[in-house]
């Protein structure tokens, strides 16, 4: 009734079509206390999830969020009782059909598919016979369900902060690829604002390509020549090198101009910007896998399903309040 992929597809559609008939109906009450008594005695081993990785070599995927991502559904699924076993999908002579035979071999069922190293990517891997979820917009084909922070909420949250701090001339800095990467919604984002209307400058965006030599001489100096055109008080990017660039040339962050990010990770602790909460979109991928486990749901979705996540945000050390200094002035002025 879980529609095991190990039961023979006649029989599963023949024991489903009899439970029709007489009209069974699954118990939503036993159904609960069967999750509750799950959760609340320690779990026992109910089997190995895959986590799925397609980069050149076996550790490249290994990026601060990826890691995150991993440590959290690691989490989450031993407390279903569930184990993780690395999967790497270019060992040598490794192919599409050959990589399904080993993990059904093994007993493996469930799969977390880490992020691709490109932006619109695939893997030959058949997902007929497993429970899959994906992290972010990397994976193109196959459609399954996927977790991942909300980009586009990420980015308003950012300007609703600035403005309300007081700055007014943000500028916003973005690299192709890694736009890309997320489906474009924080360039979707910043050009559809909060307070809109309400901002002294036209809201520019410099758009730069990911390259071997993205931060190169010729790149630093088209930012450079773009903050002061456009008098910004203060840039949106998703790279640190962006912080480099704007101390290197004798800017004072945050005196002259603040640097935010809507992509913060667990060791941006001085940054302004937008908490990403990686190690939570992990968890909330090993909950859901957890449960389309129980309910026996595997092979590619119909209606593929997106978990969101909300950042949150945090002032750090490279933005301030602008708004509370202005009211400080205003009162030494009405004093003297």
């Amino acid at each position: 009734m879980k529609n095991d992929p190990r039961v023979q597809p006649d029989t599963l559609a023949r024991i489903q079509e009899i439970a029709k008939e007489m009209g069974y109906m699954p118990d939503p009450m036993l159904s609960a206390l069967s999750t509750y008594r799950i959760a609340t005695r320690p779990s026992l081993y109910h089997g190995t999830v895959g986590w799925i990785t397609n980069f050149v070599t076996r550790d490249a995927w290994m990026v601060e969020s990826f890691k995150l991502y991993r440590l959290g559904a690691t989490e989450a699924l031993a407390r279903h009782g569930y184990l993780v076993e690395d999967f790497w999908l270019r060992e040598p002579k490794m192919t599409g059909r050959r990589a399904a035979q080993i993990l059904q071999s093994r007993g493996i069922r469930g799969l977390l598919v880490c992020p691709l190293p490109t932006h619109c990517g695939r893997i030959s891997l058949s997902l007929e016979n497993f429970a899959a979820v994906t992290f972010g917009y990397t994976l193109a084909r196959p459609a399954i369900h996927r977790v991942t922070t909300s980009h586009y909420e990420n980015m308003q949250n950012c300007m609703r902060q600035l403005y309300h701090l007081g700055y007014r001339r943000p500028g916003f800095v973005n690299w192709d690829e890694i736009s890309k990467r997320v489906g474009d919604q924080w360039t979707a984002a910043y050009r559809t604002p909060p307070f809109a209307g309400k901002w002294e400058n036209d809201l520019p965006i410099l758009q730069l390509d990911k390259t071997p030599t993205t931060f190169s001489n010729t790149n630093r100096d088209l930012f450079l020549k773009w903050v002061k055109s456009h008098r910004l008080d203060s840039v949106l990017v998703v790279d640190r090198h962006i912080l480099d660039w704007l101390t290197e040339a004798g800017y004072r962050v945050p005196e002259d101009i603040a640097y935010v990010s809507p992509s913060l990770q667990e060791s941006n602790v001085e940054h302004a910007g937008v908490f990403e909460t990686s190690h939570d979109v992990g968890r909330a991928a090993g909950d859901f896998l957890a449960g389309m486990l129980t309910r026996g749901e595997f092979g590619i979705p119909e209606v593929p399903r997106r978990i969101l996540l909300d950042g949150i945000w945090q002032l750090g050390q490279t933005a301030r309040n602008l708004t509370a200094k202005k009211k400080r002035q205003n009162l030494v002025e009405a004093a003297g």
